[in-house]
């Protein structure tokens, strides 16, 4: 069995002490959503416009950093009779995606339910025919 010196528990101890500090910091530290940076929330909240959302990650630049109040909830379904699973969307948030090299995201928009205001989409990382 091998011993630690006492040296190291305290080494340890304060780690410990200075982990648990920083994850009490983080859960009081109200979360920033990355379209509140780009344009103020108003107190309507409209339907998603797809075309506005790239230019609002644009405006935001490097430096800018977003969390979410939580991780976001993947619903497991069925797609044409393949397991997917669905992130739901509703406040018109900025969603970042990154795919493999030489593979570029496909959005495939359509109306969701047969209702023409409702719209859903799917994302797939595609390799790029360019190359």
């Amino acid at each position: 069995m091998t011993r630690i010196p006492l040296r190291e528990y305290f080494v340890l101890a304060g780690l410990a002490f200075a982990l648990a500090f920083c994850i009490h910091f983080l859960q009081a530290t109200p979360a920033l959503s990355a379209t509140e940076l780009a344009a103020p929330m108003t107190a309507t909240v409209a339907a998603p416009e797809l075309t506005r959302q790239p230019e609002a990650l644009v405006k935001l630049g490097p430096e800018a950093i977003a969390t979410a109040p939580q991780a976001p909830q993947l619903v497991p379904a069925i797609l044409g009779g393949k397991p997917v699973h669905v992130l739901y969307n509703t406040r018109g948030d900025v969603i970042l995606v990154r795919c493999y090299p030489t593979y570029q995201p496909s959005l495939t928009v359509k109306p969701m339910g047969g209702q023409p205001n409702q719209r859903e989409g799917t994302l797939t990382c595609k390799a790029n025919e360019t190359m």
